[in-house]
């Protein structure tokens, strides 16, 4: 599934807060792992801390890194689906997780 810098960082985000069975939460470890942004990709972003708490990074650099293919099981899709629904019942998705939300629902 191509993924970009946003919803990478967005999806890593809502899987630190992940909590399941101790099957799931070694799933969730593999698929953040799969979803992290490697040495090269940290460097061209230059992630900084934004003056709000969020994390920022470079513009320019997330054109170039816009759509990365990221190899994700079926398991791991579904529990992200789950955990895009729970946020969407509990009316807490905002304009970052559309595209998310577009893509796993």
């Amino acid at each position: 599934m191509k993924l970009s810098v946003l919803e990478r960082a967005l999806l890593g985000s809502m899987m630190a807060t992940y909590q399941g069975n101790f099957i799931n939460l070694k799933l969730v470890r593999v698929g953040r792992e799969a979803i992290s942004f490697n040495e090269e990709e940290s460097a061209q972003l230059n992630f900084t801390m934004g003056e709000t708490g969020g994390m920022t990074w470079d513009p320019t650099a997330s054109l170039l890194l816009q759509a990365v293919e990221i190899d994700l099981s079926e398991h791991m899709v579904e529990i992200i689906k789950a955990e895009l629904i729970k946020l969407n019942d509990q009316e807490q998705l905002t304009a970052d997780h559309f595209s998310l939300y577009e893509k796993f629902i």
